[in-house]
């Protein structure tokens, strides 16, 4: 389980990073940035799927993380 967890956290990367997203940010951690700049986003759609919060949480560990 955890090896799929992981693979799908690069399969999120990767979908963001040829989007034109920040290298390391997911998808989810951009939608939440787009939310949070009042633009389109999905996040209503990825929470439904992901569970409750999932975007926002992706954001601030994304915010941990990134290079300062």
């Amino acid at each position: 389980m955890k090896y799929l967890n992981r693979v799908g956290i690069a399969l999120s990367i990767l979908i963001n990073v040829i989007l034109g997203g920040a290298s390391n940010q997911t998808f989810s951690a951009r939608n939440w940035q787009w939310k949070k700049d009042k633009r389109f986003n999905l996040v209503c759609a990825i929470d439904l799927v992901l569970g409750k919060d999932h975007c926002a949480g992706c954001w601030i560990n994304w915010q941990i993380r990134k290079p300062k």
